[in-house]
């Protein structure tokens, strides 16, 4: 027997088959230590795998699957199920409803049913209906378009204003009131009062002019549609055949044209004409008493035609307030046809 094998010593004694099975034990015992120490890594391997596996599945079953197929984690409601409409690829004809047997006679069946309604005509109301009236940027062109006459008034500044004098410059705070004198094209030019040399230019919309215009534009809005209102009560009630009356005015003359149709004017300069239509409720925006001239008939083309066009500057409630409005009223072949403003529209 070789040294080392076996630290146990045998006596001289012992028998050859003692020392044979002593030597099998001990070479066993060695093989199955080193069995297990070569094993044990397998394990661990193995081990740490089956964990990531069940921390990926972990995961996945809590983020990733519907809550309804869940197996770890406590499961969702399931969704109701939707049923997804058939688009045909073709057009199906409706053959209409299907026909229902009836005991009914032949001729009962074939008769139409009597289902007529006799249709009414619409009566109508002959209702006063309201004006349209344009908005206040629609009449200012977008406060671009501003009378002269609406000036001067005093207007507060919303912002810092530069005006210059012949000895300096200064400035008008935001806040301050200055006095407005005139427009051109959106931009106003001001100064301190009324009586100061001192001149500085300021947008409108940097002003309370528009919402000074705004205010008087609502008042304005009733009263034009009442007046519209009054003279639609007037028609109704008073003669319109104001074209060739003939009849006494208030001055004691008749409506009158001369050979070549030119309207008749009164010593006063105005014309029984344009009266007899005031009268009448045809214009109720001119009162003759508010009348500032009366124009001199004068022979123009409008409409293609000749016509008599005589200028009539008056008095008259506007947006900005009371100010002198030019109109003209035309007449042609002996007959009132319009009367209208600048701009082309008519006088209410």
């Amino acid at each position: 027997m070789r040294p080392g094998l076996c630290r146990r010593s045998r006596p001289d004694t012992e028998p050859e088959s003692s020392v044979c099975f002593g030597l099998f034990c001990c070479a066993v015992k060695r093989q199955q230590h080193h069995a297990f120490v070569c094993y044990f890594p397998t394990l661990k391997s193995l081990f740490v795998t089956l964990l990531i596996l069940a921390g990926v599945f972990a995961a996945y079953d809590f983020y990733l699957a519907r809550p309804w197929e869940r197996v770890i984690f406590e499961k969702g409601p399931r969704p109701a199920a939707t049923v997804n409409p058939v688009i045909l690829d073709h057009v199906v004809e409706d053959d209409g409803p299907i026909p229902v047997a009836t005991t009914k006679p032949a001729e009962a069946a074939t008769k139409p049913a009597d289902n007529w309604q006799p249709s009414i005509p619409k009566i109508p109301t002959n209702e006063f209906v309201a004006p349209a009236i344009q908005s206040v940027e629609t009449i200012t062109k977008n406060w671009t378009m501003i009378p002269k006459q609406a000036f001067p008034r005093s207007v507060i500044l919303k912002k810092d204003v530069q005006v210059k004098m012949s000895v300096g410059a200064a400035t008008l705070r935001a806040g301050a009131t200055a006095h407005a004198l005139a427009v051109d094209n959106g931009v106003i030019t001001v100064a301190p009062t009324e009586t100061s040399t001192a001149r500085g230019a300021v947008a409108v919309m940097d002003t309370d002019f528009p919402d000074q215009i705004h205010v008087s534009y609502e008042k304005w809005k009733v009263a034009r549609i009442e007046q519209s209102r009054q003279a639609w009560l007037a028609g109704k009630t008073k003669n319109n055949s104001v074209v060739k009356d003939n009849s006494t005015m208030a001055n004691g003359v008749g409506v009158s044209f001369g050979a070549d149709g030119k309207p008749g004017q009164n010593a006063d300069g105005s014309y029984n004409l344009l009266l007899a239509v005031i009268s009448a409720g045809k214009v109720s925006d001119v009162d003759p008493k508010k009348v500032v001239s009366w124009g001199k008939p004068e022979m123009k083309t409008v409409d293609g035609k000749p016509t008599w066009v005589i200028d009539v500057r008056y008095e008259a409630k506007t947006i900005f307030g009371l100010m002198e409005v030019n109109s003209h009223a035309h007449v042609r072949d002996g007959s009132y046809v319009r009367w209208v403003y600048d701009s082309g529209e008519p006088l209410p």
